[in-house]
């Protein structure tokens, strides 16, 4: 848990030395969405939380805003080729939903209470600029609860199982 620029910063460092002492050893890190086809891909899931006067907002009044911007966002959350091969495939989400029962929509609200309390973004992939992406989810955030925009109904369901899902 961290403020958006600490954890960027984090990131960012994490990646440049995993990349770092991999190449001392001779390897290769790669961080890319699918760098095997037959196995499962990686993400980088985005948790996030808000206060206002040290009081928590729901994470069900950040969701809208997210949803409702998240095609526009997904260019610069997945910017390589290869970050729409892990999309669809093995719980990587595909649709604009949302549950707290279920890991395969884009944004879960895990079961967690107090201040662990928060919503995952589960699109989003390593290849993005960690400060972009947290600088649009924060405007998309803002611009719901300044809209008023109600949070749509859950999708608890598996959507890996769900007629006409790509998997």
């Amino acid at each position: 848990y961290g403020k958006p620029l600490k954890a960027a910063d984090q990131m960012t460092t994490f990646q440049m030395v995993v990349h770092t002492i991999a190449d001392r050893y001779g390897l290769e890190a790669d961080f890319s969405p699918r760098p095997l086809p037959e196995h499962d891909g990686s993400g980088m899931h985005i948790n996030f939380s808000a206060r206002k006067g040290g009081t928590e907002i729901s994470p069900k009044l950040l969701i809208p805003g997210l949803m409702e911007r998240i095609r526009d966002m997904t260019l610069f959350l997945n910017p390589a080729e290869n970050s729409y091969e892990r999309l669809g495939k093995d719980k990587a989400p595909v649709y604009v939903t949302w549950s707290e029962e279920n890991r395969s929509q884009l944004i879960r609200i895990p079961a967690a209470v107090g201040e662990f309390r928060r919503a995952e973004l589960r699109s989003p992939d390593s290849m993005s600029n960690p400060y972009l992406a947290y600088a649009l989810m924060i405007r998309a955030m803002l611009s719901g609860l300044e809209q008023g925009l109600s949070v749509p109904e859950p999708a608890d369901f598996n959507t890996f199982r769900a007629s006409g899902s790509s998997s």
